[in-house]
Formats: structure tokens, sequence, C-alpha cells
């Protein structure tokens, strides 16, 4: 009795560990040494969208960014001698095509290996963007005209204490050095980056004593200060120099360094005939610029200056905009608010009229041609001499930004391939209904693609896609003024319907559904499986709205999606037929040695109608092979073996989208392994091949060497008897070589211009 309470107490415990392990949301398994799947847990199809049975039994490789294969297989090596793997980076495919990246831990036992993941796939993106936007400061840090430096402290320093000891100021100026300085500061100083890199602050402003004092003392008690400052370059050469300079502090509010921003000022402190060739240099720039530089006057309510590219802007030449009012070319929408802004400004700029501040806006103008421009203005104020304010401003074109912009953001809410709204919008759009109580009743149409993956695997991807399209080009045509229609998954769409009755969206579905029952895609059909709710007054969450529409579309699913595969199981076999003459009758022949061997074995009837079946089924795989290939007379070259080598595992995948033909698909699988081992795809090896397998491999066989369309010359009856007892132990299983030798094989013909119908019939949704 003790032994059977402990027994069953192990048994709790180790379901209590299972259920644990399906509920954590990390990713958990166990793979072989090769990299083949033995355990999953839960989170795999929560996190990567596939089935525990997807998985099973497959290698991991497979589902791998093809970049992360290689050495995802160089780690599986190290674990192998027996290293923990701590901390590994690889990206796998999710069910939708998205690569999601994990991190995972991993470590070997008892010839297995246990690792666990998480998806890193956002701290990633991120950290993408921090190092994209880092690379955008560091270049705009390297590019700028105006010198730029940072100086640190070895220690942080209370500034207090600095400012009232010039003997404490004097060590924090010994004890800073320059850290880093852009290029246009080396010119500025007339240096070299190693000799100036590692420099004492001291060292770095070359001023007297008593100005270095009080100039670090300003910029310690006001954080940042704006000054023109004198000193040498390190050729020796007279310079002054109109810069910013700011403490950097830490999170304790200690001053931990000083950055500075300058631009060299000497030749406007020069003689006048210096400071008149500079403003012809400047009116050049200005006339000659690519950005329209314009001064307007307040007080006149006019455009004083307009620089010559403004007839390259907006068409007008600077003659017929020069005494006009700023509204002059904006657009119409554009007005008000360009007019709210510069009012702003202006009000801002009298509180301190000795603000240097440089203000920036977005407008929008109407050219001369009615075409419009998008513009980016920067403006400074400053007071006329005579009295009053006047704006100078740069404009400049950014359409090309804007318009980039409105990409983006058409993409980040656009699904690439339908060109529907994506999940992320339809998220926000039912966030939006919390606040919209006048939008109800709302209904929720939730629709799913009918045997996407069937058809992806059977006629590729492009066949698959045009499904998808086709569906949503037919939502799109029922859509109503004001619906949502949105791609949320693989082959998964929402329409959101503003004030639709629940039996108004089962009539639009009756709509919909006819117009599906309608589209036929290269040699398939499009099948769709439908579930709707209705919320008729505002709710808290709509996540119960939308699990009660999606559960009565999974309801509908499970009925349609089975019929429709078992029908496109009938149109590849036609279609596999229709590739050659040979192909119909050997199916039948196979199919019919088959059962004839399996009442020898003494299976029942449910077991011989299953392995008639089989034997119908074997060659399905092969309508991904080309009819010229299927139909060649000549032996068949390396490559061309490769493409016929595949149609066993095609077949699998075919007849296991088929709940009730799972047994046929691991049958038709292992129809061309070998007891020796050398057979395909996996390479089993005596009993591991199960026995309906073998039983058609000697059937496919014994048809394919005594057929005339078989792919070499064919042979009596006796000599590929002869011929399967040469090879029974190595090639075929003796014991159903046996059976087979015993068996009539008269009655066998098969004519190719009268197909079975009732062949057909077998293929029935059961």
């Amino acid at each position: 009795m003790g032994q059977d309470r402990d027994r069953d107490r192990e048994r709790k415990r180790l379901k209590l560990l299972e259920e644990i392990i399906d509920l954590t949301p990390a990713l958990i398994c166990v793979v072989d040494l090769t990299g083949v799947f033995v355990m999953v847990n839960d989170a795999w199809h929560t996190m990567l969208g596939y089935t525990k049975e997807e998985l099973l039994h497959s290698s991991l490789i497979d589902f791998l960014h093809p970049d992360d294969r290689e050495p995802t297989t160089q780690i599986i090596h190290r674990l192998r001698s027996g290293e923990k793997v701590l901390h590994y980076v690889n990206r796998y495919q999710a069910e939708g095509g998205k690569y999601l990246t994990l991190d995972w831990r991993a470590h070997i036992s008892d010839g297995l290996i246990y690792g666990t993941a998480r998806d890193i796939s956002q701290e990633m993106a991120d950290l993408q963007q921090k190092q994209r936007e880092l690379d955008i400061m560091n270049l705009l840090f390297e590019q700028t005209l105006t010198g730029m430096f940072s100086i640190l402290l070895t220690t942080p320093i209370d500034w207090q204490q600095v400012v009232e000891d010039d003997r404490l100021l004097d060590e924090m100026l010994q004890e800073s050095r320059t850290e880093r300085a852009n290029s246009a500061l080396l010119e500025q100083f007339r240096v070299s980056e190693s000799q100036i890199v590692g420099m004492r602050a001291s060292e770095l402003f070359q001023l007297e004593s008593s100005r270095t004092h009080t100039m670090f003392k300003n910029l310690l008690v006001q954080k940042k200060i704006s000054a023109e400052v004198n000193m040498q370059r390190f050729d020796g050469s007279d310079a002054w120099f109109q810069g910013e300079y700011h403490c950097l502090t830490n999170e304790q509010g200690e001053i931990v360094g000083f950055f500075g921003m300058q631009i060299d000022v000497t030749e406007r402190r020069e003689s006048a005939l210096a400071l008149r060739q500079s403003e012809h240099r400047y009116r050049l720039i200005t006339e000659h610029a690519s950005d329209v530089i314009w001064v307007y006057d307040f007080e006149q309510k006019q455009f004083t200056y307009m620089s010559p590219s403004v007839e390259r802007f907006i068409g007008y030449t600077p003659e017929e905009v020069i005494g006009k009012a700023f509204e002059f070319s904006i657009h119409p929408d554009h007005v008000l608010n360009t007019r709210k802004t510069l009012t702003r400004m202006l009000k801002d700029f009298k509180r301190a009229s000795n603000n240097s501040k440089q203000w920036t806006f977005e407008v929008r103008h109407i050219r001369k041609d009615g075409s419009s421009l998008w513009v980016d203005a920067s403006v400074n104020f400053r007071l006329r001499s005579r009295g009053g304010v006047e704006a100078i401003g740069v404009s400049r074109d950014i359409s090309m930004r804007k318009a980039y912009e409105d990409k983006i953001l058409h993409l980040s809410f656009r699904d690439q391939l339908t060109g529907l709204y994506n999940r992320r919008y339809f998220e926000q759009q039912l966030e939006a209904l919390a606040w919209n109580s006048k939008a109800f009743p709302v209904s929720i149409l939730v629709c799913d693609v009918n045997g996407l993956k069937l058809t992806n695997d059977v006629f590729g991807h492009q066949i698959g896609d045009r499904l998808l399209t086709s569906c949503a080009d037919i939502l799109l045509a029922h859509k109503q003024e004001g619906d949502v229609v949105a791609r949320v998954g693989g082959d998964e769409y929402i329409v959101l319907m503003y004030h639709t009755t629940e039996d108004e969206a089962r009539d639009r579905v009756v709509e919909i559904r006819q117009s599906i029952a309608e589209k036929r895609i290269g040699e398939t059909r499009l099948s769709v499986s439908f579930g709707c709710a209705t919320a008729y007054e505002m709710v808290e969450s709509f996540e119960p709205i939308f699990k009660q529409a999606e559960d009565a579309m999974y309801r509908q699913k499970l009925m349609e999606s089975s019929s429709y595969k078992h029908n496109l199981i009938k149109i590849l076999i036609r279609g596999l037929y229709e590739k050659g003459e040979y192909e119909r009758c050997h199916s039948e022949r196979v199919a019919e040695l088959c059962y004839r061997m399996g009442k020898l074995f003494g299976f029942s009837d449910a077991h011989l109608n299953e392995l008639k079946l089989a034997g119908m089924f074997h060659d399905i795989g092969k309508v991904g092979i080309s009819s010229t290939l299927l139909n060649q007379k000549r032996p068949l070259n390396a490559d061309e073996w490769t493409q016929v080598h595949r149609h066993p595992e095609l077949g699998y995948h075919i007849l296991r989208s088929v709940q009730s033909f799972e047994r046929l698909a691991d049958w038709v699988l292992a129809h061309h392994e070998q007891p020796n081992g050398k057979g395909y795809p996996r390479g089993l090896k005596n009993d591991t091949i199960p026995i309906e397998s073998r039983i058609i491999a000697v059937a496919n066989a014994y048809d394919a060497m005594t057929s005339e369309y078989g792919y070499r010359q064919p042979i009596t009856v006796e000599e590929a008897k002869a011929e399967l007892q040469t090879h029974a132990g190595t090639q075929f299983d003796p014991q159903v070589v046996q059976k087979f030798l015993s068996i009539p094989l008269t009655d066998l013909n098969c004519d190719p211009e009268d197909p079975k119908e009732a062949m057909y019939e077998q293929l029935r949704p059961s």
C-alpha cells in the first residue's frame, strides 16, 4: 500500500511539473544530439505559433534564420562536448514568417540537450535604435562647423566649495582632462587630436590665471554661460571665440565635467575691411543658397527681403514676394496656426529682447503652379534700429522628408502583403471605442483562411499569398463606410463594423460567403471560416466580445477546414494523374497489391481499407514535381533524383493536414525506407519501418519494374519476382516479399481512359 501511495505522489509531482513547464512564458525544450525536438512546452505555440505536433521530431535547425544555422550547429557541437551554454542568441521563424530573436541557455544531460530561451526581439530593436541615434549624434558632432569639446573631472566636485576656494579651483583645472574634441575645434585651435585629448582644462584655455578663474567660477555658479573669449591658438596666433559652455552633472547634482560649443569670430572683430569682406561673402552665400532666406517686418506686415532661391521654391520671383504679407503663399489650412505660432514667438522675444533663441516651425506652402510644398522655417527676431521688430528666417524644403514620414506612418499601420490595416491599427481602433459611445452597436467579424499551410506546402507561398490577397480583396469589396478591415495574423482577418447589429453582421457574412464561393486561385479555391459577435453598448474590454467571435469562427473552422483539405487532396490526386498516363494506373495497381498483401497478413477490414488508400496516395507528393521530369524515359541524373526523393516528405505534409489521414501520412513518409538503412528520407532500418510502408515499397517496386510507363524498360513478371527475392533483406522486407510471391498477380490491368471515381469517394471527410 505504501509503495502505491509513493507511486501516486510521484505521478502527481510529475504532472504538476509538466503543468508548470507548460505555464511558464519562457520557451523550454529538449532536443537530441542531432538537434531534433524531443519535448517542447506550450510557450512555443504562444510565442511562435507552432503546435507541439509540428515541432516534435523536427530539427530545430529548420526553423532558424539561414544565417544562424551554421553558428547554432556549432553550439550543438559544444554542448555535445559537455560545455554549458549560458548565453547564445539566434533567430527563429514564427508561423507567419516573422523572425523572433531568442536568448538561450542550454546544457546536456543523459544524452539530451535541455534548453530555455526568452524573446529579446524588442530589446534588440531598442538597442539598434539607440545605436542609430548614437551614430547620428556622433555624425552631427563630427560634421558640424561649430567647435565642440568635452572635459571630464577625475572625481565629481561640490561646486560651492570650489567657487569659494581658488586652491580647489586650481586643483580642479589640473585634474580635469579633455575627453573629446571634434574636427571643427581642432581646426579652430590648430592642433591635432592626439595633442588635445587628455589635455588639462588650464592648458586648453590659454588665458591669464585671473581670467580663467573668473570664467570657470561663472560657469560653476550659472551652470551655463555664453561668452566671447580671447585666447591664443596652439600655433601662437591670436583668436576670438564665441561659445556656450555647460556644466555636466551626475544624478547627485555633483559636477563631473564640462561641454563647450564655440565658433571662431576672429574675423568679425578685425578691421572694417575684414567686416566688409565677410559681409560680401555672406551676401553671396545668401543669394546662392538652396534654402530661402527672408526678412519680415512685423510693423509693416510685409517681407522686406527674399533671397533669389524663392523662385525655385514656390515659383515666384523675389520682387513678386517682397511687400506681401506672410500669408501670401501659405496653404489656407495652415494660415491660422502659422499666425498663432508667429504671435507666440514674437511675445516670447519681446519679454526678453536680448534673447538669441531660435524658433522653428513647419508650414505648408502653395506654389505658383498650384502644387504644395512642405517647409521647415527657422526664425530669429531682432530689434530694428528705427524701432519695431523684424524676423530673419531660413526656409528649407522638407517635402521629401514629410513624404517619407507619411510613408512610415502608413507602413506602421498597414499589412505589407494585402495593404489592409494591421493588428496595431485595429487595437488602437478598439481602444478609441472606449470614448465613442455613438459608434455602437459594434460588431466584430473574425475571418480565417482555411488550409493556408497546406496550400503553401503543396502549391508554394506564391499561391498561398494569392489566397490571402483574394480574401482581402473580397472583404474590401463588401466593406461599408466606416468599417475597419485588418489582417491581424498569418491567415486571420478582422472586420470592425460600426453601427451594425448582430443580424446585420450575419447578413454581411452571407454576402461575403457568396463571393468567396465563386473564387478560385489556380488549382485550388478560397475557403474562409467566419465568426462574429456584437457589443450593443460601451464595454470595459472588448476581449470577451472578440473571444466570442473567435470561438464561433473556430467552431465553424473545425467543420469547414477538414472538408476543404479533403477536397484539396482530391484536386491534388487528379492533378497528379493528369501529369502522365502512368501515375493513375500505377497508384491503382499499387493500392490493389497492398490490399491483397494486407489480407495475407490478417489485417482487419478497416486496416485493409486504410492500407489500400495509402497505396493510392503513396505518390501524392509527386504533385510538386514537374510533368517533364515524371515522364522522363532516360535514366535520371543526380539532381533529378534529388527532386524525386522529396516526394515522400511532401506527401507526408499533405496527408497529415487531415486528421483522419495521420496514420496514412506516416506510412507514405517511410515507403522508400529500406531494411539496410540506405533508404530515404530518414534512413530507417528493419522493424523501425512501419509494416504498411514495407508493403507499399514492395508493391511500388514491382509495378515500377513491370509497367511500360516506368522510368526504365519493363521486365517480365518472373524477372520482377526474381529481382525482389535478390534484394530481400537489403532493399525489401523478406517477410513481405514472401507474402507477395504468393498472391495472384492477374486482374491488375488499368484502363487510363476509365478513371475509377469510386476511389475518390474514399476521400470524403469523416
